[in-house]
Order: structure tokens, then sequence, then C-alpha cells
């Protein structure tokens, strides 16, 4: 959640940190027609847009404060010098980008080549993504309400309570805020394992100084035997004004050199389902494993009660797009419901209704979904119907 284990980097605004942008007015949500087939009912996805943190290479710097309004823009022909800085709102406003395309529309990619014997499933068994029960993992943001870095002891603690709560995964947008000083270190006193991101936009665009860093950042110290997934890019296409082609090739580039420092653990980046169906096909052949976001409240015609099976729905709609590496693993990168704000039509946000969609999502696809997110982001903007804030559902777990 442009807001959301993890973590800062900053969480997209929507995160983002098992969490963590600034977009453009909300579009109107415009029921899509259901095929007429006997599997359950696909849901158009909703236009959410969730703000991804800027991240920066691992240190303790405090974030900045992310600007109030964000336009998509192209990436810029030559790569930008990367500064670090702190996430706008996920979930400022929700954009065209996720104006989500009748189900029937879901297009697949080319008829991909059958696996070879040797391909490794990265779904929930081995040593990847393997869920405790219904729970996986959650969004993680190393900030305090001010929008500081936490402290080494304020992280442990954090992260021993999202252990308690029987979550074995955390994810984090970026490098910056600590996450290898602090937030990894005490993922390994739990056993646990973490979702890396490499954050990308219009500045710190695919192959950018900064995205390079943050790369190499990982490479240098993320502990390989609890990579839990790379995800490169967090809505760059959606949220960010990003291309498909630009984000396959790095995604390629990165592959290799990922590969090549020893490491085996999927890589994957993650759009909403609307783009995944628009842009999807281009992406296909570069990533190991799908994962989608997917915010039932942005949506505006479910209920809480509903969010998990609008979720289970979601999914699979937007997994028919890339089918070879949705059969090796799909995923829900980032899902949640917000326990204050505004209405948006049939969602209702509040404590009460945050407990419900839980639930529901849990129940659903609580072992293959990243929970958005472990506390609430006070320092954001308060965002599209002022929910921006509310995520943190460490309390309805």
């Amino acid at each position: 959640m442009t807001s959301v284990v993890v973590v800062p980097s900053p969480v997209p605004e929507t995160s983002t940190s098992c969490t963590e942008e600034e977009h453009s007015t909300s579009a109107a949500y415009t029921p899509a027609p259901v095929p007429s087939t006997s599997e359950m009912p696909v849901v158009p996805s909703s236009a959410y847009v969730p703000a991804v943190p800027m991240p920066s290479p691992s240190s303790s710097e405090k974030p900045v404060v992310p600007s109030s309004a964000y336009v998509p823009v192209a990436p810029s022909s030559s790569p930008a010098a990367y500064v670090p800085a702190k996430p706008s709102s996920s979930k400022e406003a929700v954009s065209s980008y996720y104006a989500a395309p009748p189900a029937s529309s879901s297009k697949a990619a080319p008829k991909p080549k059958p696996s070879k014997p040797s391909t490794p499933s990265y779904g929930g068994s081995g040593t990847w993504n393997k869920p405790n029960g219904k729970k996986w993992a959650i969004t993680y943001t190393p900030y305090t309400k001010g929008g500081d870095c936490k402290s080494e002891m304020e992280v442990k603690t954090d992260v021993g309570k999202i252990a308690d709560l029987g979550y074995v995964a955390i994810r984090v947008y970026s490098t910056d805020c600590g996450v290898f000083e602090n937030v990894v270190p005490a993922t390994q006193e739990h056993g646990m394992q973490v979702i890396y991101g490499i954050f990308l936009d219009a500045a710190t665009a695919p192959n950018s100084q900064g995205a390079n860093e943050q790369l190499q950042d990982i490479i240098d110290n993320a502990p390989k035997d609890t990579v839990s997934m790379l995800i490169v890019g967090n809505e760059y296409i959606s949220g960010h004004g990003g291309d498909a082609a630009s984000l396959a090739s790095y995604v390629s580039a990165v592959k290799t050199k990922w590969l090549a420092a020893g490491f085996t653990a999927p890589i994957t980046t993650t759009e909403t389902v609307a783009a995944w169906e628009q842009y999807g096909s281009a992406l296909c052949d570069v990533i190991d494993i799908f994962a989608a976001q997917v915010q039932p409240f942005f949506d505006g015609g479910k209920s809480a009660s509903q969010a998990g099976d609008f979720a289970y729905e979601q999914l699979e709609q937007a997994a028919k797009v890339c089918p070879e590496a949705a059969a090796k693993g799909k995923f829900i990168s980032e899902i949640g419901w917000p326990a204050g704000g505004d209405a948006n039509n049939a969602a209702i946000p509040g404590k009460a209704e945050q407990k419900k969609a839980m639930q529901s999502i849990i129940e659903k696809v609580g072992d293959h979904a990243c929970i958005f997110s472990y506390q609430d982001d006070s320092w954001k903007a308060p965002g599209a119907y002022n929910v921006e804030q509310y995520f943190g559902c460490a309390d309805n777990l």
C-alpha cells in the first residue's frame, strides 16, 4: 500500500513494508461482465495504486517526506543519481492504470514451452515461501510515526511480534533505513525469510545508479539461505509510468547478476491485475514466479467480508497472463484493509471491518498472500478516501 516481509524501503504509500505512491485522480469503478463458465466468477481489479517508498542504500538516514501529489512520469532516458527519499503515499489517488478490464479480456501470453523436469517450484515447497498454515508474509517498514528510522531495539521488538503472530516472512521494499543492520538480523533470530525489493520509479529507473546500488546492496548483504524472493519494482508500470519493455530488460539483467552471485531464490516483479492484463505478456518470459497487488478496499464494490473471495478471484484472473510462471508459484504481494478513513461505496473502513476482512483474506488466500501492513504509517499523506495511514493490522491478525 501507491501505500504493504518489511519494509522499508519506504512502503509504497499504499505501502508497499510481509509493507510499503502518489497517483492521479481515481477513476470510477465499472463492474466488468463475468464470463460464463463453471469456475468461480472473476472480479475486476480495483483502481488501487500503491505508493512505494523511495529506497536508499542500507543506512539509518532519515527518509525524505513524500510530496503531496504524484504525477506519473516516464522514466528518464539517462539514469539519475540515486537519492534516498521517503516513500510517497502509496494510494494517495487511484489512477486510470487501475481500471480493471472485463474478466473475459484476460489474455494469456504465448503458449509456454513445457518446463524442464529440473525447473524448481517456488510456491510453498522446498525452502522457498513455505507458509505456516494459513499465514505466510507481512510487509514491514522500519519507520517511526514521525517518519524517522526505528532503532535496533524497536525493530527487534516489532519482528518478534510478527513472529509471534505466526508469520514466517517479511517483505521490505528497498534497502534503506537499516534493513541489513537491523531488520535482517532480527528475522534471523526467528528463522524467518525476507522478501527483498528493488524500488523503481521515474528517477530510479531500471538500470539506473540507484537501482543497481540496491541490487548490489542485496547481493553483498542478504544471507542466501533466508531469501524468499526478489521483487524488482513495485507497480513500476501502473504506479510510476514505467514501460514494460525496459522493466523486462532490467529484470533479465538482474537475474543474470543474481545467479552469478550464487543466489537461487526466485525473481519477479509485481503489478495490479489491470496492468498485468495489459502489459504482462512482455514480462512473462523473465519472471520466475507470479506476483500481483490486490487491494479489495479500492474496488469499492466489495464489503470487508467479501475481501477474501475477491482476492482469490483477482489472483486467478491475473495469473492466466503468465501461466508458466504461475505454475511455479503465484502470490499476492500486497493485500489489506484500512481501519480508518472514509467509505468507498460498499467498502467501509474501521477496526471491526478490518478484522472481518483480514479473517476472510487469511482464510481464502493467507498461505500465499503478503499482508499489508504490520503497523499504521502515520507519516504518510491521507491519500484516497483518507485511508493511507490506517492499514496497520497487527491487532487484527
